[in-house]
């Protein structure tokens, strides 16, 4: 049973395994010298933060400043989750995670009383003596049950869309208004009362974005005028072109801006990172089974099931599950996906902690159209004009794309002391396309359409991550210093086995008469006859960084970042030729600088920060007869600067910003000679955004966003210099209005609405075809009780028709019911 386990993970024991009648050329032979010294390198390195480690602590424990830990349970002995834990006659507050634990950091030593305080029940409290260097420990317990607690959470929480109290936006523990960038946070509240299937529909809520969707099924965002599509998953990369299933999410956090520093250049676009926090064990069983079902016979089935495994709650396990069939609202088309994610926490002391994730998604759906050409005879100049009937399919159903990925995550976390902190983190991410087609489409009149087909079929790709990071929160004479220290290897790879690219003119057809299906027959016989050729690419990063947030008084801080990446990019292998090309190695730094200025202490803050973002590009040739020269990293500079509000108690947050975006290092064709590479090409993207979450009166709540961006080519081919970016609207708005009963018999019964705003953007490089924008309103009615909940939701009121990026046909008006139980 375990090896047919095993045998389903689809592991590579080794990544670097060659077959022995592969023969590695001498640029890889060079290369696997280099690692050799590499390693020696890696090996000082990790004495040097050996030696940091052994020193810092030694300032941190000359301060008079210690640490609170506690649980807090219910009056059945279950952890009470998502409570606030008050240091009376102090600012110091901390709120429960679901396992009802909290830490307070930073406590000047003394003596204290801890108050754990519920509207309608009895207040508990104990007093608490903090020592200098010392951790002290207190438990309470609430007089109030599991049940109404849950009540109270659901019922009684104010801002509940407005906790953006996370470490992974900087890898360190800083609070929203002492951070420096600009971030937003959808969680799992706001995910479930939308009644989200599809992790792109969460998008909506980020202010300045725009959702997309790729081919290969994972979801994408258009943020500051920059597309993104390779997300990264609790920090780590992924090599994953697949859908991350909402089930398993217990939020999203969007950074915005370049952030290559702390997170690499390997995924993050310079618009930003959007990261994916999945759901973790607790310490009491808990589940929620759920059915959906609405429009075009969708059907979707979830479950969320959390469960001690030992009287001790020391190895704790959740498992999620989803799976969803859904039809096209056109005339053809389906889609079918399943996901499975269980996790295992092992508490093995006070100090460490061992976890293990595993997540299986698969998806196949009918193929969509993925390229689009506007010949020279169409008159229309927007996809509003050409006759392209909105609710018609233009493939069929016979013409599938399907894949798989497996991905294996692993965690340790080891309290040196009280001030340091060890995380490793090892990550194996593999993906299989079984089947994918390329289409494309080429108009030829407004309304004639040539269909064109490509196959494009890789066998595999993946990616492997092992990140280790120390964090320490220390002194240095009298300034608080919260630091992380990481060392970072990935490896990207892919295996495949493929066509030359190549399109068969399959037909053409006039919009306005019959639309024949795609004959997948016709289609795999004339893919038979073209010759296949085995490939391999693989790219190791080794990284090493360190973030500092020193606080020179308590009301002024400043971020202090730098990342060392080496890039070593083995090149393409051919297995029919047996040669490598594009081999090439490329040294880059990336610094990070931000300030903030508390003029209201913990309320109003001041920023600006200094962000960067690169990408490595292949050697290329730059002198007219030459050959292949090294190139320089293509760099995104940021400069930004703001202000964020966390008033009224916490009914507000807000935080507006304008950004200038200044990409260099850009390439182009020399227009004489297009074998000829010139790198100094130039793009700006500049804008602002406002993000404000409200909670104006008990049970009501709001999130609301615009962004405005103008990404323009400032030096480039004479094609774009001067025009804007594709795909990048000018004006993207957000809002999303609820409101709950929080008493009363019809308590938990609630009502939301609010909707989308995207501007018109450019289709094509030259700006002469448009993308139409459109305008979404939703609604939803919903009821939350403590052991189940009901929810009605309403898509697209206005039955808009459009289309995204890829220029796939959307949803029109539709609904979506659900009916969760929860024990």
């Amino acid at each position: 049973m375990a090896a047919l386990f095993v045998k389903s993970l689809h592991i590579p024991v080794c990544v670097n395994n060659i077959p022995d009648q592969i023969t590695r050329p001498p640029c890889q032979r060079r290369i696997l010298r280099q690692k050799n010294m590499r390693r020696n390198c890696y090996k000082y390195l990790m004495l040097v933060i050996s030696l940091l480690l052994s020193s810092a602590p030694l300032f941190a424990f000359q301060e008079g400043r210690g640490t609170i830990r506690g649980t807090i349970t219910t009056s059945g002995h279950a952890p009470a989750g998502f409570v606030t834990v008050v240091l009376k006659n102090t600012k110091k507050v901390a709120f429960t995670g679901e396992d009802g634990t909290f830490t307070m950091r930073n406590v000047p030593a003394g003596n204290y009383e801890i108050a754990v305080s519920l509207v309608g029940h009895v207040t508990r409290s104990r007093a608490v003596t903090v020592t200098a260097g010392g951790t002290a420990r207190v438990d309470l317990q609430l007089e109030i049950s599991d049940q109404q607690l849950q009540e109270v959470v659901v019922n009684g929480r104010n801002n509940r869309f407005a906790n953006k109290e996370t470490e992974g936006i900087a890898r360190l523990p800083i609070k929203n208004i002492e951070n420096p960038q600009v971030y937003s946070v959808i969680g799992k509240d706001l995910i479930k009362e939308q009644v989200t299937t599809d992790v792109a529909e969460a998008f909506r809520n980020i202010p300045g974005v725009m959702t997309m969707k790729a081919g290969g099924g994972s979801a994408g965002a258009m943020s500051r005028g920059f597309s993104t599509f390779a997300n990264v998953r609790n920090g780590l990369n992924t090599g994953a072109i697949g859908p991350e299933d909402p089930v398993n999410l217990e939020r999203i956090e969007a950074i915005k801006g370049p952030s290559a520093t702390l997170f690499g250049s390997l995924k993050p676009s310079y618009g930003g990172v959007l990261n994916y926090i999945t759901k973790k064990p607790f310490e009491t069983f808990r589940g929620e089974v759920a059915f959906t079902g609405g429009s075009w016979e969708l059907s979707r089935i979830t479950a969320d099931i959390n469960t001690p495994l030992n009287a001790e709650k020391t190895v704790l396990v959740r498992t999620t599950a989803s799976f969803q069939a859904e039809n096209s609202f056109q005339d053809r088309g389906y889609a079918r996906s399943y996901s499975f994610a269980p996790s295992i926490v092992y508490k093995a002391s006070e100090r460490l902690t061992f976890s293990l994730e595993y997540e299986r998604v698969g998806q196949k759906w009918s193929a969509p159209p993925l390229s689009w050409v506007i010949g020279p005879n169409v008159k229309a100049k927007s996809f509003a004009e050409v006759e392209l009937p909105h609710g018609r399919n233009i493939i069929g159903n016979s013409v599938y794309n399907q894949n798989t990925i497996n991905s294996v995550f692993a965690h340790a976390q080891y309290r040196i002391s009280d001030k340091w902190t060890s995380n490793t983190h090892y990550a194996v991410s593999e993906g299989y396309y079984d089947r994918f087609q390329y289409i494309v489409f080429s108009w030829q009149t407004d309304s004639t359409l040539a269909r064109q087909i490509s196959f494009f079929m890789p066998d595999k790709f993946g990616n492997t991550q092992l990140q280790q990071n120390f964090n320490g929160d220390f002194k240095i004479g009298s300034f608080r210093n919260r630091m992380v220290i990481g060392l970072d290897y990935s490896r990207d790879y892919s295996r495949l086995n493929r066509t030359p690219y190549a399109q068969y003119n399959y037909d053409t057809v006039n919009m306005r008469g019959a639309i024949p299906t795609i004959d997948v027959t016709a289609l795999d016989a004339w893919g038979a006859k073209l010759p296949w050729t085995a490939t391999r690419s693989i790219r190791n990063v080794y990284s090493a960084y360190v973030s500092d947030v020193v606080d020179l008084t308590p009301n002024l801080l400043v971020m202090l970042s730098l990342r060392l990446d080496h890039n070593v990019n083995e090149g393409n292998y051919n297995a029919n030729t047996g040669k490598t090309s594009g081999a090439y190695e490329q040294t880059t730094l990336s610094p990070k600088f931000g300030i903030v200025y508390q003029p209201v202490k913990d309320k109003v803050a001041l920023f600006a920060n200094y962000m960067n973002g690169f990408q490595n590009l292949p050697p290329t040739v730059q002198t007219p007869g030459g050959t292949p020269e090294p190139l320089k990293p293509q760099r995104a500079n940021q400069l930004e600067g703001g202000v964020k509000l966390e008033l009224f108690d916490g009914k507000l947050s807000s935080t507006l910003s304008y950004y200038d975006i200044q990409v260099e290092n850009s390439t182009y064709l020399r227009p004489d000679n297009p074998a000829v590479t010139i790198q100094d090409g130039t793009q700006r993207s500049k804008g602002f955004e406002v993000e404000v979450i409200a909670n104006p009166l008990p049970g009501l709540n709001i999130v609301a966003g615009y962004g405005n961006n103008e990404n323009r080519f400032t030096k480039a081919s004479l094609a774009v210099e001067g025009k804007l970016a594709t795909w990048a609207p000018e004006h993207i708005g957000n809002l999303w209005i609820s409101y709950r009963l929080v008493n009363g018999p019809a308590k938990g019964l609630g009502f939301g609405a609010g909707g989308n705003y995207v501007g018109d953007s450019w289709f094509d490089t030259g700006n002469t075809f448009t993308l139409p924008g459109y305008t979404l309103v939703n609604a939803t009615v919903f009821y939350d009780h403590a052991r189940y909940s009901l929810n009605l939701k309403l898509n697209n009121l206005l039955n808009e028709e459009y289309w995204n990026t890829n220029t796939m046909a959307q949803k029109t008006r539709n609904i979506a019911a659900s009916v969760a139980l929860k024990f």
